[in-house]
């Protein structure tokens, strides 16, 4: 997909506003009093464009506040039609869809997956299929291709995955898959891969191709730590909060409670008539807040950053590790068990996750090679030295597999004229050319003297890739919210093969819920005004509410 194309795209929605204002509101008379004529069927319009691009429910047709509204402007005015205005929602459902489905024909790069199952007030269950991709204009696009009810069979999840990955003719782009941690979906994960490995081949041999949920993990191992505690008890009675499934706001809550007792502010009168938790309770529920003091604070460097592209991984995650560590250390015979159990889950994670996180570390022009030296360091890990060779491996049969994907001759040029800087540069040096037999070679069909005088003109070295190059210019200035997706865009001249590898990989969704949503120990759940809308309007809904989604959401 093309920048221009995904400008039209981004402007379609625009388009279609400017496109009903001049039908009906461009050249409105002031004085028109009794001769305005209301279009029932241009206003079912306008409200379906907006209810399939805003988060607005489909019932606000019919909500009396809304229609005092629209009657206080035109009193003629009836916009309650709510099955017009459905019909008209789907309609633009179709015409979307077909320009979604160009759009990703046209991209020439690869796609994520992530899958998420929701579920609803009544406990239905919906699988939300997600493409996640970085377009040829360098945005990041999260676009919803399927929505489906989840029936009983256990193969049903990856038969509608694999429908929907035929029905929109992308088998042959998917680069990996992120499902949440549970064990059922492993199962799901090898059918999707055996899938996609008949249609293309996978990069790294497929190690890259499932991804585990990072804001699963934690939530996992938070709820180990939780269960060690009478969390009721101990936020029942001091009325600083109730527990809730979102766990960044139950830490919030016994944080607060028990810098309340270490002041002494149960100690008062007024608490005499309360039953307050012994102290032994709160002994435990401050090494529990100490703990998860350190998960909060990585996990919010993950999700409520500004960028959370999956360069920002390894260094918060292995700064958890770390501090979990000390824990499993620990005299406490209370705290050191609820870390050993937690580690346990971890290390699981970060050996599953390792080389994924490592090779975005490395396409992060803060890190590069640099961060492992000092990890190495820090973190005192014998195994650093093999793990950063097995990267450096893993990076180079990468950028090599790209290589052969991209035309050589325009990206080598590209590569020359962006990287070179004269005859006595570390630029890129020439490839020995054989001399066929027959053209000046020798009797043996080999002129070793000419191969000899390109050996002695390059100095002796192999030619250097554009790997080399990035990796070895000087790691660039720390920058907090750093926007590697920019970066690399404006690098993207310089490097256009590695700057695909980076692409791919960057737009790799490495929790299946994002911001807020990420601190949920439950299943997420499902807006009761989609599900209201009809099944055959909720996934409508969700497509192209994604489909439209403004790039300013990101700023």
């Amino acid at each position: 997909m093309s920048g221009e194309q995904a400008n039209e795209l981004a402007l379609d929605t625009e388009a279609r506003v400017h496109s009903l204002d001049n039908e009906n509101f461009g050249d409105i008379d002031e004085n028109v009093g009794e001769n305005l004529v209301f279009d029932e069927a241009k206003a079912s319009q306008a409200l379906a464009l907006w209810i399939c691009t805003a988060d607005v429910p489909l019932q606000i047709i019919e909500d009396p506040l809304f229609l005092r509204f629209v009657h206080s402007v035109n009193p003629f005015a009836k916009p309650g039609n709510v099955k017009l205005v459905k019909a008209e929602c789907l309609k633009i459902f179709k015409e979307e869809r077909v320009k979604i489905k160009q759009a990703l024909a046209d991209f020439n790069g690869q796609i994520s997956l992530s899958v998420d199952v929701l579920k609803s007030s009544v406990c239905s269950e919906y699988m939300c299929l997600t493409a996640h991709f970085v377009d040829d204009g360098w945005e990041v696009k999260k676009w919803v291709l399927g929505v489906c009810r989840v029936w009983e069979e256990e193969d049903d999840v990856s038969k509608m995955i694999l429908k929907c990955l035929l029905d929109w003719k992308i088998e042959n782009k998917i680069f990996a898959i992120t499902m949440k941690n549970d064990s059922d979906y492993v199962a799901t994960v090898k059918i999707i891969k055996d899938h996609v490995q008949e249609k293309k081949k996978l990069q790294l041999k497929g190690q890259l191709f499932h991804v585990y949920c990072c804001a699963d993990m934690l939530c996992a191992i938070v709820l180990d730590a939780l269960a060690e505690i009478k969390v009721n008890e101990v936020l029942d009675h001091v009325a600083c909060g109730r527990p809730t499934s979102l766990w960044h706001l139950t830490y919030q809550a016994l944080k607060d409670a028990s810098e309340l007792y270490s002041m002494g502010e149960f100690s008062r009168d007024e608490y005499h008539v309360i039953e307050i938790p012994p102290a032994d309770v709160w002994s435990k529920a401050e090494a529990v807040v100490k703990l998860l003091g350190s998960i909060y604070n990585v996990a919010k460097s993950l999700f409520e950053t500004k960028y959370p592209t999956v360069n920002n991984y390894l260094h918060n995650l292995q700064e958890l590790q770390a501090s979990l560590i000390r824990e499993s250390m620990s005299s406490d015979s209370f705290i050191k068990p609820i870390a050993e159990k937690m580690l346990q889950k971890f290390d699981k994670y970060w050996n599953d996750m390792f080389l994924l996180l490592a090779l975005t570390t490395l396409l992060d022009p803060r890190f590069k090679k640099k961060y492992f030296e000092f990890s190495s360091l820090k973190y005192e890990n014998s195994d650093s030295k093999s793990q950063v060779t097995a990267v450096l491996d893993a990076i180079q049969t990468l950028y090599d597999e790209y290589a052969t994907t991209i035309d050589g001759n325009e990206k080598s040029m590209s590569k020359s004229s962006a990287l070179s800087a004269g005859e006595d540069s570390d630029g890129p040096c020439p490839k020995f050319r054989r001399v066929e037999e027959g053209c000046g070679s020798s009797k043996d069909g080999f002129d070793w003297v000419k191969e000899y005088e390109q050996f002695t003109q390059s100095k002796g070295r192999r030619p250097k890739s554009e790997l080399d190059f990035y990796l070895e210019e000087p790691v660039i200035p720390w920058i907090e919210d750093f926007d590697i997706i920019s970066w690399w865009r404006t690098s993207s001249s310089k490097y256009p093969i590695l700057s695909s590898v980076a692409r791919d990989l960057l737009a790799i969704p490495i929790s299946v819920a994002t911001s807020y949503d990420a601190y949920d120990t439950t299943a997420r759940k499902v807006d009761w005004n989609i599900i209201s809308a009809g099944r055959d309007l909720m996934g409508a809904l969700m497509c192209t509410r994604s489909w439209n989604q403004s790039n300013s959401d990101k700023d």
